[in-house]
């Protein structure tokens, strides 16, 4: 797996960036929401009360009030649209992604609604991940974050990402499904499967998470494109410290990014933070005690003796 392009990933950076800036004190702790029953103890059935479960579900890990209205509605596809014609939605011909990230949210008169492509409902990974997306962008809503229309849809994944939501996203980035005319790459999200693993390799690292687990939840193509994107963090400390301490810093996207480095340069590179001015001087030496200082030097006086006698 190859990471994606230094423009994408002073995008990632940029907006994971302005998240924590404009909605940082939202963000505190947040967990590693993982596709378990620890984080998902409720049977699922297919069924549009199964669905709005699930929903409230992913709606109780994000900052949202229990009182804001948020509603649940499908859309099904036109059959005009040429999806196939077997129902499964992994007819369509050519070699790119069936669908992106179908269904969203939209303001209501009451509050919200999250709209759920019927399709995905059979797909656990897709559901979840429209979900999480969806419920990311009320809370953009709710937050008025100013971004440019277009930035919308993807400030969404990322913020999702920023609230515990990484793995979620990257499972339904690329989820292989059989139809008739054999194995078809649906992607549930925006943006793609490499962004997603960087988002969450700066997950991780920001929140303090252990990357093993996220990784163990991740399918194959998932955890490639992770342990790259990993290895890409780990060589950017000083970025990783910015975007957990002074996030606004980098939102203008002006910042030094540097390429991954072996094993050896990942840890051996890593710099202390400077120390605060007002912060005292670590004392180049420890007091000891008499008693200590004692049988030091009893011990110094035996060797000198023996190094004597050889």
């Amino acid at each position: 797996m190859e990471l994606p392009s230094e423009d994408a990933l002073r995008f990632l950076v940029s907006s994971y960036a302005r998240v924590r800036a404009d909605l940082g004190e939202l963000l505190e702790e947040p967990p590693l929401v993982l596709p378990t029953g620890e984080f998902f103890p409720d049977e699922f059935d297919k069924t549009p009360e199964g669905v709005a479960n699930v929903m409230l579900r992913v709606k109780s890990y994000t900052p949202l009030s229990d009182d804001l209205p948020v509603d649940l509605a499908f859309t099904e596809p036109d059959e005009q649209a040429g999806g196939g014609g077997c129902g499964t939605g992994g007819c369509a011909p050519g070699a790119g992604p069936k669908d992106v990230a179908r269904g969203g949210a939209i303001e209501t008169d009451r509050g919200y609604a999250v709209v759920v492509d019927v399709r995905d409902v059979a797909e656990p990974s897709l559901l979840v991940a429209s979900l999480a997306r969806s419920v990311a962008g009320i809370v953009l809503a709710e937050g008025e974050v100013d971004l440019p229309e277009g930035d919308v849809p993807a400030a969404s994944e990322v913020l999702a990402t920023a609230m515990g939501f990484g793995v979620i996203l990257a499972q339904g980035a690329c989820v292989y499904k059989k139809g008739c005319g054999g194995m078809r790459m649906h992607r549930g999200t925006h943006l793609g499967v490499d962004e997603h693993a960087v988002l969450l390799a700066l997950f991780t690292r920001v929140e303090g998470k252990k990357p093993s687990a996220a990784r163990s939840h991740l399918d194959t193509t998932q955890a490639e494109a992770f342990d790259e994107a990993l290895k890409w963090v780990d060589s950017n400390h000083e970025l990783v410290e910015r975007l957990r301490d002074d996030p606004e810093l980098l939102v203008d996207g002006l910042f030094e990014m540097k390429k991954s480095a072996g094993l050896f340069g990942r840890i051996f590179g890593k710099k202390k933070s400077p120390r605060p001015d007002d912060a005292p001087a670590p004392s180049a030496r420890t007091q000891r005690s008499e008693a200590e200082q004692r049988r030091l030097d009893e011990a110094r006086r035996l060797v000198e003796e023996a190094l004597a006698e050889e």
